[in-house]
């Protein structure tokens, strides 16, 4: 309704007007229809507007789902695979903390010694 009395329109039709949106909601963009008057314009600022919250909100719903644990699952209970693939990160980083702590612990020991041999000390 807002490009109907524009003379330089390229959506003319519900059909174009349909593919527009879903163009231009999904960020594709393909340029092939495009509004040129203001209030048309008007309209594509609220829609990509809409369409990047529509697809914010479903990129965080799904990586939501991916990391939650499957419901049902708590201490003692069988994790999800998400939650299990997490948990194995964290104690994978634990030790590896704790081998970080036994070699520095042993540098510090090789570095005593080599002051405690060196020939200013004697």
């Amino acid at each position: 309704m807002a490009e109907r009395g524009a003379p330089d329109a390229n959506i003319l039709s519900a059909s174009d007007a349909m593919w527009w949106v879903y163009v231009t909601i999904t960020t594709v963009g393909y340029g092939d229809h495009y509004p040129v008057t203001n209030g048309g314009r008007l309209v594509g600022i609220m829609i990509m507007t809409m369409g990047v919250g529509l697809f914010g909100t479903l990129a965080g719903f799904i990586a939501n789902k991916l990391l939650a644990p499957e419901e049902g699952t708590g201490p003692g209970g069988k994790e999800g695979t998400a939650g299990a693939g997490l948990a194995a990160i964290q104690d994978a980083l634990v030790e590896q903390r704790r081998q970080n702590e036994r070699l520095q612990d042993r540098l510090d020991r090789i570095e005593q010694q080599i002051r405690d041999r060196s020939p200013e000390r004697r």
